[in-house]
């Protein structure tokens, strides 16, 4: 059983830290129908009409549910704890985390865990770390003040116990986590556990005896609905587990040119660094385009630079002006570059920028000119060197991090730190992913991105 909503395309996922981590803080034929209804937040849907902002569309079954999940998360989740918000009767916010390892191992006959539970039930350090789980989910969760409700969807990839201690032991757990979320003032009004192709209910707030056990699930991809968020496919097979892989440069040695530094660059080169930074914003104010070869230089010459490569993000989430207004604001850039670009300092930009850069300001970032950035940097990773090659690759986890899709990133990272290890950036974005903290635009319904909508 569930009821009508209508969809907002916010988005989470999020890489939940692990004990070890902590130190480094990372049916049948259904009675109702479902309303959902296109309402994306913020600059999301840009060149969007507002017929389809106001389009809506009738859901009734649970594979259209999943639809749902992976055309906003961007992929099909697996091995996973989704959780879909309701806003009174709308669906808001999706947000994804590894299942429970705990868990995870109970569905497994030959493990310890499995033995354990099926004798005793849970331990008193499971039970610890899903309360403290389910705590950080229900504050995320909550922090979108319009969430009034939500469903829990287990989706477990290896079962071999039977299905009767499958829904002991995931009850159990959700049991725990649902208690989290009552804390947190989020009612729990559906939980469903899903192993091979199959549906059963572990909560139905409607009925006392559910009989949608067992039911053998459709393909969400083979759904009218799914065509409709997603006509083009662009995720259509692609699972959460399928990570995309970064083409690094062949080699990281370093490079036989000399690099200068910044007060060299701030100071006595202000044309080379506006030069540069109008580059950044050319490239990113137009549509996708080859990538010039005699531009590759100025590029990469940026990005190696931490004042440098922040101001590329402030033009990447505003404009070229915001940007540089910001930096002279902050003290970061010279009175040099203040004459020469004829702006000056406002510290609203200020607070701007650097909310931008921590993924929590205010003002809406341009997603559109963030996708840009993100086809630049592509192109850029193979052709950087030791000095650049960090950088590019960071924004690429940044740009993954602030999308809420906390489970990229963190593979991004992993693969990045192989090839920079010493890269600041990386690990700085390294220890916010272990703790599992989330940026502040993917927990508002008028900030967050939403991939069904990516340029």
């Amino acid at each position: 059983m569930f009821h009508a909503w209508v969809m907002r395309p916010e988005h989470n996922d999020q890489p939940v830290p692990t004990s070890k981590d902590r130190p480094v803080i990372d049916p049948g034929e259904a009675s109702q129908r479902y309303a959902l209804a296109n309402e994306p937040g913020g600059n999301a849907l840009g060149n969007d009409s507002k017929h389809e902002l106001t389009r809506r569309h009738r859901v009734g079954t649970p594979e259209e549910i999943l639809a749902y999940v992976q055309a906003t998360l961007g992929f099909r989740p697996t091995h996973s704890l989704t959780i879909v918000a309701f806003a009174d009767r709308q669906l808001s916010t999706v947000v994804r985390c590894d299942l429970p390892d705990a868990l995870h191992k109970m569905l497994q006959s030959d493990t310890l865990e499995s033995v354990t539970f099926l004798d005793f039930g849970i331990t008193e350090t499971q039970e610890l770390q899903l309360m403290e789980l389910g705590k950080q989910l229900g504050q995320l969760i909550a922090r979108e003040p319009s969430t009034t409700g939500c469903l829990l969807v287990y989706l477990a990839t290896e079962v071999s116990v039977s299905d009767h201690q499958a829904l002991a032991a995931t009850g159990t757990v959700n049991a725990m986590l649902s208690a989290q979320f009552g804390l947190q003032g989020i009612l729990v009004e559906e939980s469903w556990l899903i192993h091979h192709h199959q549906l059963w209910h572990l909560r139905c707030a409607s009925t006392i005896d559910c009989e949608i056990q067992g039911d053998v699930l459709g393909d969400p991809e083979s759904t009218d609905l799914f065509q409709r968020l997603d006509p083009e496919g662009k995720t259509r097979q692609r699972s959460g587990t399928a990570m995309e892989k970064l083409v690094f440069p062949l080699a990281s040695q370093p490079s036989s040119r000399d690099v200068s530094s910044i007060y060299d660059l701030l100071e006595q080169r202000p044309k080379v660094v506006l030069n540069w930074l109008q580059r950044w914003d050319e490239r990113l104010s137009h549509g996708p385009s080859m990538l010039h070869t005699d531009h590759v230089a100025e590029l990469l010459s940026t990005l190696e630079h931490p004042e440098l490569r922040d101001a590329v993000l402030g033009i990447a989430c505003f404009d070229l002006n915001t940007s540089i207004q910001g930096m002279l604001a902050l003290g970061r850039f010279s009175d040099e570059i203040a004459v020469l670009s004829r702006l000056q300092g406002d510290m609203r930009d200020g607070t701007d920028l650097k909310g931008c850069l921590l993924g929590q300001s205010e003002r809406i970032p341009d997603w559109q000119r963030i996708a840009a950035l993100e086809r630049v940097c592509h192109q850029l990773l193979p052709l950087s060197d030791h000095a650049s090659g960090g950088g590019v690759a960071g924004l690429l986890v940044w740009i993954e991090w602030v999308r809420g899709r906390g489970s990229i990133a963190l593979d991004y990272l992993r693969q990045a730190r192989k090839h920079f290890p010493r890269e600041r950036l990386l690990i700085l974005l390294e220890n916010v992913l272990r703790q599992g903290k989330v940026a502040a635009w993917a927990t508002r319904t008028e900030s967050a991105w939403s991939p069904r909508h990516a340029a």
